[in-house]
This record gives C-alpha cells, structure tokens and sequence, in this order.
C-alpha cells in the first residue's frame, strides 16, 4: 500500500526528527528523539543505538509511533527521558503524544545489529538498523509538517550573515566555520531545495 506522506511533508529517503513512542510489557509509555526515514510505498527506516528504553520496547513488542510535532517541550522531556503520562493519549495498548499533529504507526519487520567496526567512524556503542511497515497513517492537523533540522541549520546561518558585515574578522570566520559544518550537516539530511540555499549562501559569505 502506497501512503503520501508528503501531506506532512515527508519526502522519500530524507530524515526527519520525530518523537518515537513505544510501550513495554507493563504498559508503561515512552518516548524518544530519533531520526525518521520515509522509504517509499509503506516502507519506513530508524537507527537506534543499544541501550535505549525505546530499543528495547520496539525489540520485544515489534511495533512504534512516530509523532509528527513541532512541540519544544516535547522533544526536550522525550531527549532527557522524562516525557510525563500527561502527554499522552488515554490509549492502553499503544504510546500516542496527546494533540500530536500527525502519527504514523509502524509494525516492524527486520532489525539488524551494526558493532563500532561497521562504520569507518567508529561509534562508541552497537547501532540497530529497523525497518518496519506502516499499518496506519493519521493526520490530525491538516497543517502538520514533519521538522528536518536542516532547515533550523540554514536559519541560523542566515541570521550570522545577517551580522556578517559588522562582526571583525575573528567573528567572520566562526560565522564561516559555523557555515561550513551546517552545510555537511543539510547535505547529509535535507532535500534539495535546502541544499541550493545553503550553497547560494555560502558563495554570498565568499564575496564578503
């Protein structure tokens, strides 16, 4: 079956940050910050390293939320592990964010361990790769946008510029600096349109 989420702004082979909700064996709720990959038809991707709540959760129970939300709050108690009951729906055999913009619910279907010496950068910890299928996609504000922060990096490059002319040199190059590793940062995760706007920009610091 064929899901379009680009109603959310989702794009095929592009991550986006979004808050993933899992239950464990006592119904207990939780909740993590971690990148979300479209890939096509009802195909989904998530990378996980070992010792997660949510790991764990979607290792036993084979299921996960991803919440479409752009609440700061929410990102920031689901980071530190501390997202209360009262953010989430009364449901009791699965993990919702309560007035989340849009879900997606994913059954998993493969998860495959990665060690430190899969990567050329070597990690610290095991990584797990999980792909999963969608078995249902819910939009609950036809405004929902799905957050990729490559866009939150080309803002803040924008306003630097902004600042660009006026700074001494010594500012220039952290503006640059600054510029150069948010660049790496959008062409790793962000689409095209991002990518042309970052590269228009840089070539404006370089006249500069």
């Amino acid at each position: 079956m064929n899901y379009d989420l680009g109603k959310v702004g989702i794009e095929k082979d592009i991550q986006y940050e979004c808050i993933t909700t899992t239950i464990n064996e006592d119904g207990v709720k939780n909740a993590g910050a971690f990148a979300f990959t479209y890939l096509g038809e009802d195909k989904v991707f998530c990378r996980i390293f070992e010792g997660s709540k949510t790991l764990k959760n979607i290792q036993n129970t084979k299921e996960y939320v991803v919440n479409v939300t752009q609440n700061p709050l929410v990102f920031t108690y689901a980071t530190l592990d501390c997202l209360g009951n009262e953010y989430y729906t009364d449901d009791e055999d699965i993990a919702i964010i309560k007035n989340t913009l849009a879900y997606i619910i994913v059954d998993v279907e493969n998860i495959e361990k990665k060690t430190p010496d899969d990567f050329p950068n070597k990690e610290d910890k095991n990584i797990f790769l999980i792909t999963g299928k969608i078995r249902e996609f819910v939009i609950n504000d036809e405004s929902a946008q799905a957050f990729n922060r490559g866009l939150s990096a080309l803002i803040e490059c924008l306003v630097n510029f902004s600042r660009y002319k006026i700074v001494d040199e010594e500012q220039r190059k952290v503006y640059m600096d600054n510029l150069i590793e948010n660049q790496r940062i959008i062409n790793k995760f962000s689409d095209e349109k991002t990518k042309k706007a970052i590269a228009d920009l840089k070539e404006e610091y370089e006249k500069n």
